[in-house]
């Protein structure tokens, strides 16, 4: 019998230290982790991503988001997916507001989404500049977040992308 080794009946079975076995599990948990619960909300917003495809899930709600750019201003498409909630009644208008790393909150110009029931899918889009005249996304600018309030009895959703 080797020293790795421990001898029941017949078999021969590989000895395994604890410690090895948790450092197996904690590789597994880290691999596996996620973003937490779907349908509890984060308390602190995700980390900032280039990739153009963000994605929330609460209240039975699934929101993705692609930011298309912001050639006539920041725009968005949303899509909002779901089993149990009517999406019609949400209003991005109203529930959205795009926050710069500036410290600028805008609110849309526009929702263009056709009613869909519990899909709903259309473009969020922004103002290219401030009230002031100065760009809303400009050179200075290094993430922005949308922040969708209130679909699905879930406060606020932060998506966010780094320009």
């Amino acid at each position: 019998m080797s020293h790795g080794e421990c001898h029941i009946g017949a078999r021969l079975v590989p000895r395994i230290s604890v410690l090895g076995l948790v450092a197996a599990l904690t590789l597994i948990l880290a691999a596996c982790g996620g973003s937490g619960s779907a349908g509890a909300p984060s308390s602190t917003p995700p980390a900032a991503s280039s990739a153009g495809t963000q994605t929330s899930e609460g209240g039975n709600v699934t929101v993705k988001v692609t930011w298309q750019g912001t050639a006539a201003g920041p725009v968005f498409t949303v899509s909002m997916d779901t089993h149990s909630v009517d999406l019609d009644r949400y209003d991005l208008c109203q529930l959205a507001v795009l926050r710069t790393d500036q410290g600028q909150e805008i609110q849309p110009t526009g929702w263009d989404a056709p009613k869909g029931g519990h899909h709903r899918e259309g473009t969020l889009t922004f103002p290219a500049t401030t009230a002031d005249g100065q760009p809303v996304v400009g050179p200075n600018t290094r993430n922005v977040e949308l922040v969708i309030r209130n679909v699905a009895g879930v406060p606020e959703r932060i998506l966010r992308w780094t320009v």
